[in-house]
């Protein structure tokens, strides 16, 4: 991470989020601190995206729950991801769904 400070962003992975899990907001506010941290002084203000995602709900009041707390902790980005478990692993209409629902909103 300290090489990422160097330069515009990152897409960190973390021990306690598997593929299409999010990661703790705690874990991701710890990272941002650490990379402000670590950024050259005529890199700090620089914009510095973070990169963060997995399966978000499609009801609006559940993603707002999951992503809001993200953003507020550094998360400039949301990859969207698909659960990699479970029965509708190969299913196409899981990802169809989760499409037409668009991008979640948070304001």
């Amino acid at each position: 991470m300290r090489r990422a400070a160097r330069w515009d962003g990152a897409a960190p992975l973390f021990q306690d989020a598997k593929h299409g899990h999010a990661p703790p907001a705690d874990q991701l506010r710890d990272l941002a601190d650490y990379v402000r941290r670590h950024r050259a002084k005529d890199r700090r203000d620089k914009p510095f995206d973070l990169v963060v995602g997995g399966a978000s709900p499609t009801q609006p009041a559940r993603a707002r729950d999951l992503i809001g707390p993200l953003r507020d902790a550094g998360a400039t980005w949301w990859d969207e991801r698909q659960l990699q478990e479970g029965p509708d692993l190969d299913d196409f209409s899981a990802v169809l769904r989760r499409a037409e629902h668009g991008p979640p909103r948070l304001d």
